[in-house]
This record gives structure tokens, sequence and C-alpha cells, in this order.
């Protein structure tokens, strides 16, 4: 009986250690699993940035904004932007470009523009048609240069704050009709379009 008894102790302070290394095995496992998926990560954070913003106003004003992102294994990271909420954004068109990076790298970047002026942008939904010809190369920079001339010079199309010509050029850059496109295909809005057109305004390729 007596060895019975410590056979018994024996089993049990057995079974005790595997239970101990089963436990220790799994905890383990569990941070490794934790670790890997952080050197696993190639998500970048979700960036959260407002929509374009508008406001009237006849003079230079403070702007407040909200910017935030959130990263699947680091929770909320943060953003870094060109302007920072409560600067006093003059009249016009400003774009405000935002980045966050999480802690395995990854980067994510967004931007909007805030427009400040009396006046807003205008831009018929149909002068896309004319561009779509223009970029298929059916009308060529020229022609297109001088009917977005007559249009503005109408007032057809509106683009405020068009600064004077300070200098000339015949030729339109390829990353022009880049940015036309992606006007037409909708991942771009009037307001951010009508920035390509003073681009265009100010080099004297579009005259009114």
């Amino acid at each position: 009986m007596e060895k019975s008894g410590l056979e018994n102790t024996k089993l049990g302070l057995f079974l005790a250690g595997v239970l101990l290394i089963a436990l220790f095995s799994v905890t383990a496992s569990g941070d490794d699993q934790k670790n890997l998926s952080i050197i696993m990560d190639y998500e970048p954070p979700k960036l959260f940035t407002p929509k374009n913003i508008y406001i009237v106003s006849k003079e230079p004003v403070q702007v407040e904004f909200k910017v935030n992102a959130i990263d699947n294994t680091n929770g909320k990271v943060h953003v870094q932007c060109d302007k920072i909420s409560g600067s006093i954004f003059k009249l016009g068109k400003t774009t405000v470009r935002c980045e966050t990076e999480d802690s395995t790298g990854n980067k994510s970047r967004s931007s909007f523009v805030v427009t400040v002026g009396y006046n807003i942008v205008q831009i018929p939904s149909w002068v896309k048609q004319p561009t779509k010809f223009w970029i298929e190369n059916s009308i060529d920079d020229k022609t297109y240069a001088k009917t977005m001339s007559f249009l503005i010079k109408e007032q057809l199309v509106d683009i405020p704050f068009a600064k004077n010509p300070n200098n000339s050029e015949s030729e339109i850059p390829v990353w022009i009709k880049i940015n036309a496109k992606a006007w037409i295909d909708n991942k771009i809005n009037d307001d951010e379009y009508s920035i390509i057109l003073q681009w265009l305004i100010n080099r004297n390729i579009i005259q009114f």
C-alpha cells in the first residue's frame, strides 16, 4: 500500500509538470503569434481627412478641421499635416496634405482642399465631353485651350481666383491630362480640377 501511495504521488507530480509545460507552451505560442502578426503587418493605417472645405469670406480666415488615423495593430496613430487646424487660410484654394505611419513603417497619405472666397467653382457636367475628346486626342491642346477660354470668358465656367498670367507656355504637360482623366472618371471633383484650369490660365495657355 505504501508503494502504491508513492507511485500515486510521483504520478501526480508528473501530471502537474506536464500541465505546467502545456500552459507555458500555449502562452509562449500566443506571444510568438502576436509578435509575428506585428512583424508581418503590411496594412497601412486608415487615414480620415475631411471633405473639401468651403468658407465664404472676403478676407483670409481661420479654419478648423479634424484629421485622425487608426491602425490595425497600433490603434490610434499620429497624423502630420502641412497645415494645422486653426491656421489662417488665404483667399483662394489651399491643398492640405496629410500623412501617417504605423510602427512597422506602413504609410497612408490623403489631402483635401480648403477654399476661402465669395464665389465658388462652377463647371457644368457637359464640359467633361470636350475634355474627353481632348484626352482621347480627338482635339489637340490648342483647340481644347480655346474651348475652355471661350467658356470662361462667357461665364459658362466660373473659376474664381484665377491669377493674371505671369509667363507663357505653348504645350500642356502630360500630368494635366492625367488629372483631367481623373476628373472625367469622378476621381477628383470640380474644385480640384479648377486648380488645373487655374494653372493653365496662369501660364497663358487658357486666355480670356
